[in-house]
């Protein structure tokens, strides 16, 4: 049996047409048991990968595709870069850490960009990870023929290094293949079959045909060569497969060896909350309670019996669920925030319920007065972590974010990612431009959208007419439409979250890039 285990989602950014879900919904029509997903120099997509294929029954393989870079000499002494694509699987919890490792690595050195990484920096950080290589291990520059095999084998160790060879039915692509084979013979190294898939099914070619124009800063028609190493890399069946590399049946056996050795999944991860550091002779959840006695003293004049129950019932559950820390840093930091003037606003949201949150003056409604339900916000039948929504001046934002870093560690905080996606009038002038359709045109088109935040292109279509009229009249404008839909909210590029902040006990990297 064959299993894929080279796919690429649209967090690989222009680089792949398939959300983690079509993907995993098109390995279920085709009985995958499971599933690789190596997105190129991250792991975007990764969580809704797990959570998409697990729901489906199908084991989620996580790794990345990582760029390269080797330096190469001229005669003169001279060197220029020469990226190339290394992908790599996680095995193990320690493979997944090292795959962070990396990542940030790559990431903090190019952090507008993709970023590189050389293969020196992988010494000491491929414990627990398989390497994968294909076309590059033939190129002569610096390591020459097989030098570049020899030095993975030398990194990751023997039987951690896969050579990959792919058929997409291109007249230069056989002769690869065959070279590709006898260096693993020569090196005693096993063939792996992969698709390097970029998109679901079949009939999705042609959105990657215009990703990859977008990408490319070019047209369709001016693509030429390049558009035609789309056409096979979709998702196929594992019988497909078989009979691609029929004479080379190893390779395909290799795949379902190795996705059984790839156990490791999202699953395997835990978290905890840093640790709040309390006075001497405290616990978190002993401090919590003295503080929110002390406020609820503060709160209430006389302090009812009424009040003490609910708090005390509060505690309770906090310190079941161990959740006394999370309290204690919200409270911390909007103290902090108050302290030094800067304005922030009460906890929104269902916090509103709670009474501890009050007496901390984490919130500013008196939930007893209002009768509002602590249980909207904690449920010991239904247990959720808490949300506390707080609003800080933008302004002065960066001096609590600050704040937070000097207390838990540089390495234990961070800012959280968003992504940029295709939206509505983007999409619209994005393919027009792939399409070579005259601007002048396009834009008429894309100003007919409403200016509504995430508006999609199906209402706009639905609430202005003349949107209607115009692809209806016009065939061009039709096609302009239909794709720019199907390409409507794909991940286009990665930035950071203005307010967003990430706080862990261990060093971030252990969990997440």
């Amino acid at each position: 049996m064959y299993i894929e285990l080279h796919t690429a989602s649209a967090f690989s950014f222009l680089d792949g047409a398939s959300t983690p879900e079509a993907l995993v919904d098109r390995a279920a029509a085709l009985d995958y048991p499971a599933l690789a997903l190596l997105d190129r120099d991250g792991v975007y997509g990764a969580p809704r990968f797990h959570q998409a294929a697990t729901a489906a029954g199908i084991r989620p393989i996580i790794g990345s595709e990582l760029t390269i870079t080797t330096v190469r000499e001229d005669v003169d002494g001279f060197g220029d870069v020469c990226p190339w694509r290394l992908s790599v699987f996680v095995e193990s919890k320690e493979g997944y850490r090292n795959l962070c490792r990396l990542v940030t690595r790559m990431k903090l050195r190019a952090p507008k960009g993709r970023g590189t990484l050389t293969l020196e920096e992988f010494d000491g950080a491929t414990r627990g990870l398989v390497a994968l290589a294909g076309r590059p291990l033939l190129d002569s520059q610096q390591y020459g023929v097989g030098g570049m095999l020899d030095r993975l084998i030398g990194l990751f160790g023997s039987g951690n290094v896969y050579v990959e060879v792919q058929r997409h039915l291109l007249r230069d692509e056989e002769a690869d293949t065959q070279a590709l084979v006898a260096l693993a013979s020569a090196y005693h190294v096993p063939l792996l079959a992969t698709n390097g898939v970029r998109f679901a099914a079949s009939a999705d070619r042609p959105l990657h045909d215009i990703l990859t124009c977008i990408r490319h800063r070019t047209t369709v028609d001016q693509a030429g060569r390049r558009l035609a190493r789309n056409a096979e890399r979709y998702l196929k069946s594992s019988s497909d497969m078989v009979r691609l590399f029929h004479d080379f049946p190893e390779a395909v056996r290799a795949s379902e060896v190795l996705a059984d050795r790839l156990q490791y999944t999202l699953a395997d991860l835990d978290y905890r909350f840093p640790e709040y550091p309390v006075p001497l002779g405290e616990t978190m959840a002993s401090f919590l309670r003295k503080i929110t006695l002390v406020g609820a003293h503060e709160r209430y004049r006389p302090y009812s019996e009424r009040a003490r129950r609910q708090i005390a019932r509060e505690l309770d559950l906090i310190e079941k669920l161990k959740l006394a820390g999370y309290f204690l840093i919200v409270w911390d930091i909007i103290k902090f925030a108050r302290s030094r003037g800067i304005p922030v606003g009460p906890g929104r949201g269902s916090s509103a319920g709670s009474l501890i949150a009050y007496t901390l003056y984490i919130t500013d409604l008196d939930p007893l007065a209002h009768n509002l339900l602590f249980e909207r916000f904690l449920n010991p039948e239904r247990v959720s972590m808490p949300d506390i929504d707080m609003d800080f001046c933008m302004d002065r934002r960066s001096e609590v974010i600050n704040y937070v870093i000097d207390k838990y560690g540089e390495d234990h905080v961070c800012q959280i990612i968003t992504f940029g996606t295709l939206g509505a009038k983007a999409a619209i002038r994005d393919v027009g431009r792939v399409l070579d359709i005259p601007y002048a045109e396009v834009d008429r088109v894309a100003k007919l959208v409403p200016s509504q935040l995430n508006i999609t292109l199906k209402d706009a279509l639905a609430r202005e007419p003349k949107l209607q009229e115009i692809i209806e009249s016009d065939s061009r404008m039709k096609d302009l439409m239909t794709t720019a839909q199907a390409l409507e909210g794909l991940a286009r590029h990665a930035s950071t979250h203005a307010a967003g902040v990430v706080l862990s006990q261990e060093p971030l990297m252990e969990h997440i890039p």
